[in-house]
Formats: C-alpha cells, sequence, structure tokens
C-alpha cells in the first residue's frame, strides 16, 4: 500500500519562506491518491545568508517563523516537545552542520550546492521517470524510502542504489514518530531498514520524520541507529498537486546556497511533481547550482 506524505510544507510567499509541516495522527495511514487529513499552516524560517545565524528554535520573531500543525495550539518548534513539528534555523553560508539532537536543514558543500531529497516511493510508476529525469542530467538525488514501498518494489530500491542515489529511511509505513514510545519508534525504523536492505540498497544513514515532526526519542533512537536526522529547506507542496507552475516557481523562488528540495515520487498522483522537476533542474542548473548530497 503507498502511502501519501505528511512531509508537506507551505511552500508559498516570499522567497525566504521555509519549512512548514503537517501532521497526521500517531501511527495513521493515509490511502492512495487522497488527501491528507490535516493542512500545513504558514511559517518558516530564512534560507541560508538570508538570516541571523545561530537561532536554535523558531519564535515568531524576526530571521524566525512559528509554526504549528492545523488543530493544534503554536508553540516553540524546537525538536524538544514531543509532536512539535521542526522549523529550520536561521542560517548563514557559512553555519555549522546541525549538533546531535536537531535535524539537518541545508547542506555545506560551497556556493551553490543544494541538494534534492525525493520522498514516499518508491512507486513503480513514477520513480522511473524520476530516475530517468536525474539519469538525463547527471544528478545525484536523495530517496526517502517508506519501507512497505520498499519491501512492494525491491526491484526499485535496487535500481535507485545502483544508480548511485542514497536511500534514506522514511519510516515503515509514514507514521507519526513524535508521540511513540523508544520501542515503536525503533520498529518502525528497523522494519524500514529491513526492506531498504532486503532490495539491495545499503544499510541507510539517513533518517527523515514523516512531516518533519521530531522528538527527543526519536533523535535519540536515531543516535543509537547511527543515523542522521535529516529534514529540508524548501517545500513546494507538490504532494498537493498545486499545479507544475506552482511547483517551479517555488522551487526557482526559494532556492538558496545550502538548500535541501523536497518533493514526491510515491503517495499518489506525482505527474506534476515529474512535470516540474521536468522544467526546474535545468532552470537551477543554468542558474550556476550543482546536486550534492546530504
Amino acid at each position: 500500500m503507498t502511502l501519501l506524505s505528511g512531509c508537506a510544507s507551505n511552500g508559498g510567499g516570499s522567497a525566504g519562506a521555509g519549512p512548514v509541516r503537517a501532521t497526521t495522527p500517531a501511527g495513521a495511514t493515509v490511502p492512495t491518491g487522497s488527501e491528507p487529513s490535516s493542512r500545513p499552516t504558514t511559517g518558516g524560517a530564512p534560507f541560508p545568508g538570508h538570516g541571523t545565524a545561530g537561532s536554535g528554535s523558531s519564535t515568531g520573531s524576526a530571521g524566525s517563523v512559528s509554526s504549528s500543525p492545523v488543530g493544534s495550539s503554536s508553540g516553540s518548534s524546537n525538536g524538544g516537545a514531543a509532536g512539535s513539528p521542526t522549523t529550520a534555523p536561521a542560517a548563514n553560508r557559512n553555519d555549522a552542520p546541525p549538533a546531535p539532537g536537531h535535524p539537518q536543514f541545508y547542506v555545506h558543500e560551497g556556493d551553490k550546492a543544494i541538494a534534492l531529497t525525493i520522498d514516499d516511493g518508491p512507486s513503480s510508476k513514477y520513480t522511473p521517470q524520476v530516475l530517468a529525469l536525474l539519469a538525463q542530467y547527471k544528478i545525484a538525488a536523495t530517496f526517502c524510502m517508506i519501507g512497505q514501498n520498499a519491501a512492494q518494489h525491491a526491484s526499485l530500491v535496487a535500481e535507485v542504489s545502483a544508480a548511485g542515489h542514497l536511500v534514506a529511511n522514511h519510516t515503515w509505513d509514514h507514521a507519526d514518530l513524535s508521540r511513540m514510545s523508544e520501542a515503536r519508534v525503533t520498529a518502525e525504523i528497523e522494519r524500514a531498514n529491513d526492506a531498504i536492505t532486503k532490495g539491495g540498497a545499503r544499510q541507510p544513514v539517513l533518517f527523515r520524520a514523516p512531516g518533519g515532526n521530531w522528538s527527543p526519542t526519536v533523535f535519540s533512537v536515531c543516535a543509537k541507529m547511527g543515523l542522521r536526522p535529516l529534514d529540508w529547506s524548501v517545500d513546494p507542496r507538490d504532494w498537493s498537486r498545486p499545479g507544475t507552475d506552482h511547483i517551479v516557481q517555488t522551487v526557482m523562488g526559494h532556492t538558496h546556497t545550502g538548500s535541501i528540495i523536497l518533493e514526491h515520487d510515491g503517495g499518489g498522483d506525482r505527474s506534476q511533481t515529474v512535470a516540474a522537476l521536468r522544467r526546474f533542474i535545468p532552470q537551477l542548473l543554468e542558474a550556476g547550482y550543482h546536486f550534492v548530497q546530504p
């Protein structure tokens, strides 16, 4: 069963608006092609070079904007409170990699370096199309795979890995881990790891929490399992099918040195995503950007 991503945030607004998170109930699954049960709110954070370095939480002050899932009260987004989605801290072009207990929002490979991440697959229909585009432009990306989908499409796991892309763990069934016990979080990650490695990929070294919903427990399990928490900083909400133009305009308007771009190859109709990738990848390359892996 393919699941729809809750890993979306508001990609609209002015340049410099950062990630926002959508949240689904703990353990919930979303049928293929349907919309998530909640919507992301506005908010975000500046991109490298567009804010004050050293901010570790979202306070709503200049350089950082707080966000909260629909239907919940707003609070600080520091990854410390269970159920609180994180937002990217303010950063500059020379900001250091995140400290333990914090996710990675940016890459740190020099001027014009950016990363492309593809979530919620693999999909028998859309993953091959994405792979063909990446091969055409000689781009290495990171595929954050759901264990259930990896088990169902093991040959695609092997194909993604053989093409030189990283495969990251995105849980077994796209559950919200933020309120789960350590045992349940561990089981979600271990099952996904097993499916990914059985499919032919290397043992994942990166983990992305569905919806960007982190907690101290999730960070602790990642540390014990040798996994680096990976987030994102540019999200055009392609999962919601907002239109190819919207996806392209958001990516092009929000991408700066260090950006980690979020797209999806699984969870429903991803034809707009593929069409957008076909347009914005060459535009980013023409603008002097180069793609790296986190």
